[in-house]
């Protein structure tokens, strides 16, 4: 478990530092902006009333951090269930209880990343 939980905790990190350099590279100017006009996107889907899209797209630092993050779970539990063969049900028996463990193993995830990636993009360096 305590393996586990290392490999869990650099997940976080990593996930918060993939964040917050995504979020510097899509703003003005910067090279995923001039690569793929990253604003003129963000405007057009905003103008075009597809609040969704503009606001995990960049507009909002909470969701972009959300829609991240939960990208970045799937990639966690891939790599934690396929790579190591570690998993916070090793051990449990029962399928319900299996269910209830990994949905809210879930929620804790989801939630940490997204508050530690909305951290890194909004207080981290910034004064």
């Amino acid at each position: 478990m305590i393996l586990f939980l290392a490999y869990t905790i650099v997940a976080w990190i990593a996930t918060a530092s993939v964040v917050k350099v995504l979020h510097i590279s899509i703003q003005p100017g910067q090279w995923l902006d001039k690569l793929l006009n990253w604003q003129q996107r963000l405007q057009a889907w905003d103008m075009h009333g597809n609040e969704f899209a503009a606001k995990v797209g960049g507009y909002c630092e909470a969701c972009f951090s959300h829609l991240l993050s939960f990208a970045a779970f799937w990639v966690y539990l891939f790599f934690m269930n396929a790579v190591l063969g570690v998993w916070i049900t090793d051990g449990v028996d029962g399928w319900w209880i299996k269910a209830v463990a990994n949905a809210v193993w879930y929620l804790v995830y989801v939630s940490v990343a997204t508050n530690l990636s909305l951290y890194f993009i909004v207080k981290l360096f910034n004064r």
